[in-house]
Formats: structure tokens, sequence, C-alpha cells
């Protein structure tokens, strides 16, 4: 139907993004009108103010219920929409998305997206990158940004597309992102204290989530910490125990005694 039609029939999905509340109150609108149409034509042409807003009155009491589903598929939408936009923009910070890629197989499968086993909310992404700015700090964040950048360069098709499998693979990427993790390792000296700060800024800035979703009442917990903190730092680790002295003349003894410490209350968690 057009939105100002009247088909009588409960609409189809509403367009997605913020175009959904407009579509909500346009195709709302359209049956109101289609109402009154119909209305007048019974009166003779003609409504008065007091008999417009009785059937105004029960429009709303006895019609909008037809709608319930697709006020429901309209707020699913726009929710969707907007976790969309929130991981997109995730995604145009190359650093982020290389780093993110480590424990992505934690997410539940979603078509055209990295997935797996589903353990993990998406819904933790925003607070789990602002923890990290806050634990490497805003120079070396950019820095790896910047270094990112360099990264895509070489994996950017004539067309412009991006080559990410190529991106994720490139030495330069796994070096730069355990380099940045062993700075976030090194900040857990006092590591209990630390996992609860990390696990109270990611649930801090949980995505908001449709009504009923599988993650809505997701949080991390301490086991959810351990699971995302051992998939993130299983390269670094593996790379750790395959060359301990290549690493120590790498990072010093002090880094990589604490690197190991942080890796071992890791594994007991």
């Amino acid at each position: 139907m057009t939105p100002l039609g009247g088909t009588g029939e409960p609409p189809p999905y509403s367009k997605a993004g913020p175009r959904c509340c407009e579509s909500v109150g346009a195709t709302m609108v359209g049956h109101f009108v289609t109402r009154l149409e119909v209305e007048a034509g019974k009166a003779g042409g003609s409504l008065s103010a007091a008999q417009i807003r009785a059937l105004a009155q029960r429009f709303v009491a006895a019609e909008q219920s037809r709608f319930k589903g697709y006020y429901q598929r309209a707020f699913d939408e726009c929710t969707i929409a907007r976790e969309a936009l929130l991981l997109e923009s995730a995604r145009k910070m190359p650093f982020d998305r290389i780093l993110i890629r480590r424990f992505a197989h934690l997410f539940p499968a979603r078509t055209g997206d990295d997935g797996g086993s589903g353990i993990m909310s998406r819904r933790i992404i925003p607070g789990f990158n602002l923890a990290i700015g806050k634990m490497i700090g805003p120079a070396l964040y950019q820095q790896c940004d910047q270094t990112c950048e360099a990264i895509l360069s070489r994996h950017t098709a004539p067309d412009g597309s991006l080559d990410w499998a190529a991106i994720y693979a490139d030495p330069q990427a796994k070096a730069l992102v355990n380099e940045a993790l062993v700075v976030v390792a090194g900040t857990f000296s006092s590591f209990d204290k630390r996992r609860i700060w990390f696990s109270d800024m990611v649930n801090a800035n949980l995505t908001p989530v449709r009504r009923g979703a599988s993650d809505e009442s997701f949080r991390l917990g301490e086991s959810g910490f351990a699971a995302l903190m051992r998939a993130l730092f299983a390269d670094l680790a593996a790379a750790l125990r395959a060359n301990p002295a290549g690493a120590r003349a790498k990072w010093g003894d002090a880094t990589v005694t604490a690197l190991a410490e942080f890796l071992r209350r890791l594994e007991g968690a």
C-alpha cells in the first residue's frame, strides 16, 4: 500500500534505519485517513470535530491491536539497523576490526559476518573497543589505526573492495595486534581488579537489543571474560610458547614475565 492508502491489511516490513519511524507514522496516518473517508461518506460527506475525535479514540482502541505484529517488526528492524550502523562504524576503524577478529568465532553465526559458537554477544563491541583504547592509550591506538591503513592499502582491489581474509592473515597485522596485546596484559598487574573494571566497562556500553532477542539479558561475567581473553590472546600465547627467548629479546624480561603471569591467571580464571 502507499503511505496514504488503505488496504485494510497490516503492511509489510517497514524501511530500515531512520525511515522506520517515518514509515510507521505515515502508514498509521494513512489508515486513519481511510477510516475518516469511509465514516465521512456514511455521514453525508463531512464529520464534526467531535465525531473525528470520537473516531480517533475508537481507532486507537479497536484498530491498533491488529498492528501489534507490524509495530514489533518495525521496532526490530530499527534496532537491527542501529546495531548494524554501530558495527559498521567500528569496521571503519581497521584496527578494531582486526583485533575483534581474534575472538569473532565466539559470536553467533550470521550471514555475511564472522561468527560461530555464539557464547559471546556482539553487543560487547562498543565497550570492548572503549576498554582497549583506555588500556593502550590514545597515542598507541592512533598509531595502530595508521599502521592498519597501510596494511589495508596492500589488500585493496581496483574497485575499492577490501580482501579481509588477506588482511587478517597479513604478518604485519598479526604482529601489530600482538604488540598492542602485550601492553594490554601489562595493565593486569592487579588481575581481579582489572578484570572487574573491564567487564564493567563492557556491560555499561552494551548496544541496545530488541525485546526477546537471544542476547537480551547478556552480561559479560567471569567465564565470558575468560573465554574472550583466551581467544584474544591465543595467537600471542602460542608465539610465546614457541619462542620464549625471542619474546624476551623483543620485549624484555619484565614485560614477558608480566605477560606470562597474565596468561597463567587467565588459564586459571
